[in-house]
């Protein structure tokens, strides 16, 4: 079965999605299973959840659908604009982002820099792929990104250190 996106005019296949999505899921969680312990789990899934996964859908509903920077290519898998799965698997990377958190702050600066690299790699990676396009070319995507990623990661390690007093600065 084919999906037409008359926005972005790609055509691809339902299985390629029914593939990717799921597939995003599970790369991310899995490592969450095999690095967090058991007994932190339900609170990395707590702030995983707020910090990645609801900020994500605020993200994407703000800055994608309302000011228009970019959408995704889900078909059957995306609800408003969101795709199903893309709030999971933010959840997940936020644990794992969370979980291995440096305690040093000069360790911190390129632990945040190189998420936000990991990030807009993804978003240049789900684009290649055709399941997600920058509405403006790749130069004001990649400084979107950066400001959009930048805050979202500096605030998310801020959050947590001040909840977590042993990382505090």
């Amino acid at each position: 079965m084919q999906i037409k996106n008359k926005r972005a005019g790609v055509i691809m296949t339902l299985d390629s999605n029914l593939i990717f999505w799921p597939g995003l899921v599970i790369v991310f969680g899995i490592p969450t299973l095999i690095f967090i312990p058991k007994e932190q789990y339900k609170k990395f899934l707590i702030f995983g959840f707020v910090l990645g996964g609801v900020v994500d859908v605020l993200t994407i509903v703000v800055i994608g659908n309302m000011m228009g920077e970019f959408h995704y290519i889900a078909g059957s898998l995306e609800a408003f604009g969101i795709p199903v799965f893309i709030p999971i698997a933010f959840t997940f990377v936020w644990m794992l982002f969370l979980y291995f958190l440096p305690f040093r702050v000069e360790f911190l600066i390129p632990y945040v820099i190189g998420f936000v690299c990991f990030a807009i790699m993804l978003g240049f990676v789900q684009q290649n792929l055709g399941f997600f396009q920058f509405e403006h070319g790749p130069t004001h995507a990649v400084i979107s990104q950066v400001i959009t990623f930048g805050i979202w990661f500096s605030a998310s390690a801020l959050i947590y250190r001040a909840y977590n007093k042993e990382l505090s600065l």
